[in-house]
């Protein structure tokens, strides 16, 4: 199922997002930055990641930016009027399609779904590298033993920890901070079988 939505993912930033329409052959800057839950994020920052795109910190968007967001609110009029794309995704699990009016921006969802289940598209020999530069510094301690790890969520390093984690052959469970409490993760641990603990990165 994950492989198939990050193929999904990367066909669409390559083939729609950064297309060379014109066919110049020059490379087609790719920048994304997403406001999204932290199952859907990861996705969406590896694809990108793996495709070669810049992931921004800095909300700032340029014409040809790509932001991926759960609300159409000010942020996402920002950025079309600024020439970016919008895609809105709906937050919720087994959502098929955005609930609501789109303005200007388009239907994540609906767009990816076209896509194939494979790629289609050459991948960048750049998926360590990706890993690594989400990382942004951080290493998993040594020695975990387990198949299946749990992970506190954080926007900017969170996607580099998931890949870092499937490339070493680990499931993940997502924790989000914002919504679980510390008292809370024994339970959810169990609950999910984490054989290999709640592993922090750290410099």
């Amino acid at each position: 199922m994950v492989a198939r939505w990050l193929s999904k993912v990367a066909n669409y930033l390559t083939t729609e997002i950064a297309a060379d329409l014109f066919g110049s052959g020059e490379p087609t800057p790719a920048r994304i930055y997403t406001s999204l839950q932290p199952w859907q994020d990861v996705l969406w920052q590896i694809a990108a990641r793996a495709m070669g795109w810049e992931y921004l910190d800095t909300r700032r968007p340029l014409p040809g930016d790509l932001l991926v967001t759960n609300s159409l609110n000010d942020e996402a009029n920002t950025a079309l009027e600024s020439g970016a794309h919008v895609l809105a995704q709906a937050p919720t699990y087994l959502s098929f399609a955005w609930n609501g009016e789109l303005g200007g921006a388009l239907d994540a969802l609906a767009e990816i779904a076209m896509q194939p289940d494979s790629l289609v598209v050459d991948t960048p020999p750049t998926l360590q590298a990706a890993r690594d530069e989400a990382l942004a510094g951080l290493r998993a301690p040594a020695n975990l033993h387990g198949q299946r790890v749990a992970l506190l969520w954080e926007a900017r390093t969170g996607a580099g920890q998931v890949l870092d984690q499937w490339m070493a052959g680990r499931s993940v469970v997502i924790i989000d901070p914002t919504y679980v409490s510390p008292r809370e993760l024994p339970q959810i641990l169990t609950t999910e079988a984490v054989d290999a603990g709640l592993v922090v990165y750290s410099r």
